[in-house]
């Protein structure tokens, strides 16, 4: 099968690709990704439809019946604590490298631009007992607002998002939650020029100690008419003895502990 992938940054053809440590994320073992934030119109799963360097990815399709009901999110929360901050190294200035991969079916009917969202989770604590004086929210990279207005469909893209832009939509704060309506801004930028957005957005103030709480790949919400697409190897590194890839398959290739016992994933496709 012929297929198009478009190498748009040095990282992924240089010698630091081998620097990170790949985590299979499969249907039987998920690793702790999970599907969130699916309604009516829409779905996200583990296929081997558009497989980009093994034999899986993770698809979204939307099909919208509904306003407002195309929306599909994928994630990873490694904060679970209530009480402690699980990875206090995993702060915004930490963060080191940023990438993933991602396909936009050519059958897509939806505006052009539109293609599976990349979103950092971030918590910043106001130092007392009460939750609400505190800041939460999502890092958002799209498509449109680096370049991406009208991409190749068809194609598999392969980014490095780190020096890219990403604007902040707010879940918690003082003033209360909606976007940081800022589209122009650097994970740089953020950390040091204190970015913000329109007179009546909520007010953010994220520093280099700024805590990342995990990360989400997600389509839809609006986005009218149909869409499907696919994402790939999905990397988030702090430092260089904190880099994970995240590579989605259907089948499991990597035999646990080397045991040739280990032939299938109890799934009836991954017999081996």
């Amino acid at each position: 099968m012929y297929k198009k992938v478009l190498f748009l940054s040095s990282l992924w053809i240089s010698s630091s690709v081998l620097a990170f440590d790949e985590v299979e994320v499969t249907p039987a073992n998920p690793q702790g990704w999970e599907a969130v934030n699916v309604r009516d119109d829409a779905m996200v799963e583990i296929n081997k439809d558009q497989p980009l360097f093994g034999d899986g990815s993770l698809m979204f399709f939307t099909d919208v019946q509904t306003s407002g009901q195309d929306k599909a999110d994928y994630h990873l929360l490694w904060q679970q604590s209530d009480v402690v901050i699980d990875y206090p190294q995993r702060t915004l200035g930490n963060v080191s490298a940023l990438n993933y991969a991602w396909y936009r079916d050519s059958i897509s009917t939806t505006t052009a631009h539109f293609s599976p969202v990349f979103r950092l989770y971030f918590y910043d604590d106001a130092g007392t007992a009460d939750l609400l004086d505190d800041t939460a929210g999502f890092l958002i990279w799209e498509g449109i607002y680096n370049s991406y207005a009208s991409p190749l469909e068809d194609s598999w893209y392969l980014l490095d998002l780190y020096n890219d832009n990403f604007w902040v939509y707010v879940t918690l704060s003082p003033q209360g939650s909606g976007a940081v309506q800022n589209y122009n801004s650097t994970l740089n930028d953020w950390i040091n020029n204190n970015p913000q957005g329109q007179p009546e957005d909520p007010q953010v103030n994220l520093t280099a100690n700024t805590y990342i709480t995990g990360v989400n790949i997600g389509v839809g919400s609006g986005w009218g008419n149909s869409f499907l697409g696919y994402a790939d190897t999905v990397r988030v590194a702090f430092g260089t003895n904190d880099d994970t890839l995240f590579n989605f398959e259907v089948c499991q290739t990597f035999v646990p502990n080397n045991n040739p016992d280990v032939l299938f994933d109890n799934s009836f496709e991954c017999f081996k």
